[in-house]
């Protein structure tokens, strides 16, 4: 591999060593020798330049995993060149340098921007870039740019995602929807942002966050551990309220807590676990349930809901159709 890692750096790698690098990188184990490697393969540079295509290599590299310590470095280079000469060629030196400063200064990298999605059915683990691990829901995506952890700490949520979010004082951890920014520094947090209800919620578990308002960043409300804030629909103003969390946690365990959930809800919690396509006919919308979802097959979690509500399921084609069974309301009646 240190013959592929010096390759990679002098712009000799083919696609098919560059596609190994990248994926030899992503153990951290690895990312600890890459770094020494780095290092040695740097210092070398105090004597020769750069090889054919090397630089635009750096930077491509560096434009993905480390643009701050590749800056540092760099400036660093400027000076440790520039006072190395200076006693010898001062007057060369001076054009020589500003030159070389002018003409060979690195750009900003373009921001590219990153998407993780957990698939239906299906919940997904991401350990961000600055060490931040993030529970992704099914169906939810989180995006963020190469410039997390250098630049920012800024994540992009739609659906529902847990956040342990390492500590960084000099640097506040961001996760932004349409409506509302959470902004924090070290804590454990749930948040849910689906279009199908048009709300926000923010469970907070550990440590202390601040909501923000999008568009003029204006804090909201400051939350403590154990509370649950909710911006509803519309212009439903902020709810907060003391909470059991891990009723609002547990998902990412495999749980799922039904509490007080009318029937579109529960249905929209169903075909994300479960990757399954319903319908609900009118006359069965108003029914509620409280119950929880283990380790349950989907037939059996559409049996207890036939038992405990006047509802029947019947299978069309790749949908289950969800509504009122008259005769059970007839017997309820009498």
């Amino acid at each position: 591999m240190q013959n592929i890692v010096k390759k990679y750096l002098e712009g000799s790698a083919t696609e098919s060593e560059k596609t190994q690098l990248l994926n030899w990188l992503r153990e951290k184990e690895n990312r600890i020798v890459y770094r020494s490697l780095k290092l040695d393969w740097k210092r070398s540079l105090e004597k020769d330049q750069f090889s054919n295509g090397g630089e635009e290599s750096w930077n491509r590299l560096q434009a993905k995993l480390w643009q701050k310590s590749y800056k540092r470095w760099q400036e660093s280079r400027k000076m440790n060149m520039f006072f190395r000469y200076a006693a010898i060629f001062f007057f060369a030196l001076s054009i020589g340098s500003l030159i070389w400063f002018f003409a060979g200064k690195t750009p900003q990298p373009n921001e590219i921007f990153t998407s993780v999605m957990a698939e239906k059915g299906q919940i997904s683990k991401v350990e961000l870039p600055d060490g931040s691990m993030v529970w992704l829901n099914s169906g939810s995506k989180i995006t963020y740019s190469n410039l997390f952890a250098s630049d920012n700490r800024n994540v992009e949520l739609s659906g529902e995602a847990y956040f342990d979010v390492v500590d960084n004082t000099e640097q506040p951890f961001q996760v932004k929807s349409n409506r509302l920014h959470v902004k924090v520094l070290g804590t454990k947090f749930n948040m849910a942002v689906y279009d199908w209800n048009e709300s926000v919620e923010v469970v907070l578990e550990k440590g202390a966050v601040e909501l923000l308002q999008p568009i003029s960043q204006t804090s909201v409300y400051k939350m403590k551990p154990g509370e649950r804030a909710l911006l509803g629909k519309g212009e439903a103003g902020l709810n907060v309220s003391h909470v059991n969390t891990s009723r609002y946690t547990a998902w990412k365990e495999g749980m799922i807590h039904i509490y007080d959930q009318s029937m579109e809800e529960l249905i929209k919690r169903l075909e994300m676990r479960y990757n399954q396509k319903f319908e609900i006919s009118p006359d069965a919308k108003e029914f509620k349930y409280t119950f929880t979802i283990k380790n349950e097959r989907l037939d059996e979690i559409i049996d207890l809901m036939e038992k405990i509500t006047p509802v029947k399921a019947t299978q069309q084609d790749s949908v289950i159709l969800i509504e009122a069974d008259k005769k059970k309301m007839r017997k309820v009646d009498r």
